[in-house]
């Protein structure tokens, strides 16, 4: 955790309006981890039941949400459903919240928004209070649509193969950016999919960044092999400004989206 970052994140909610409410172990750590896997379920159950909270924001990616998933209670949410809000690691509570009364906001964790130029926050404000601003990308010129997204970090959506978790995926764009892997790595992972039978399932594929590739490998590079995987009737729209990068924007998933030809368009519009 960058305590700067998180400080300058919590500020800026503050200053916002938001009653901000901080986990008992947002500023710990065990490991690579924020506390155990029991101190940590607690955290996440007490603001999934909290009767006052709007949102259930993410301080970070990282490691360790899918440790979580088997011991959480939708009770409270169920009570009264909130906004999930964060990214990376997030994936797999999304995942488990798809069928959930929540809304569901792959945005800047909080310790980016008090970054310079990480995130552009009008979007992210209005995101918040349901108005969705188009994304911008690159993709078939006919309209697509419009199909609920689901979706996230690649390696996180990987090893949810298999698992309660793995998200419903017939009639909806299924969403992939990852940070960090290699061209190779990734190609692994999109061919474990693909073999899962996800990209015969999905209505169509969005691409958000991949970024921290090794030396020579291009975003390109992994477009061309969704392409391959994905069957040629099923669009594939790529260049959204959404996951580990710069000036990154907030996407909602499991919100119908349509692709116009030259950007993607949600409900609320």
């Amino acid at each position: 955790m960058h305590r700067e970052d998180l400080e300058a994140g919590l500020g800026l909610l503050r200053r916002r309006g938001f009653e901000v409410r901080e986990g008992h172990f947002l500023r710990e750590r065990r490991g690579y981890l924020a506390g155990t896997d029991d101190e940590r379920l607690q955290d996440l159950q007490e603001a999934l039941d909290d009767p006052l909270a709007d949102v259930v924001w993410f301080a970070r990616g990282g490691y360790g949400t899918t440790r979580l998933l088997m011991g959480l209670d939708d009770g409270g949410l169920r009570r009264r459903p909130k906004t999930l809000c964060g990214f990376s690691d997030a994936t797999a509570l999304f995942a488990w919240a798809q069928r959930k009364p929540a809304r569901l906001l792959y945005a800047p964790s909080v310790q980016e928004l008090g970054r310079r130029g990480v995130c552009v926050l009008d979007p992210l404000w209005k995101a918040l209070e349901g108005r969705y601003l188009p994304l911008p990308g690159k993709g078939p010129p006919e309209p697509r649509g419009p199909f609920p997204v689901v979706g996230g970090c690649l390696t996180l959506l990987s090893v949810l193969v298999g698992t309660p978790w793995e998200p419903a995926l017939v009639d909806r764009w299924l969403f992939l950016e990852d940070v960090g892997e290699r061209l190779y790595r990734i190609d692994r992972l999109l061919t474990h999919l693909a073999g899962a039978g996800w990209f015969e399932r999905a209505a169509g594929v969005l691409l958000g960044s991949f970024t921290g590739m090794g030396e020579g490998e291009r975003e390109e590079d992994v477009a061309l092999r969704v392409r391959e995987l994905l069957p040629p009737e099923k669009p594939l729209v790529v260049g959204l400004p959404v996951g580990h990068r710069r000036r990154k924007r907030p996407l909602p998933l499991e919100v119908p989206a349509r692709w116009d030809g030259g950007r993607l368009h949600f409900v609320s519009e």
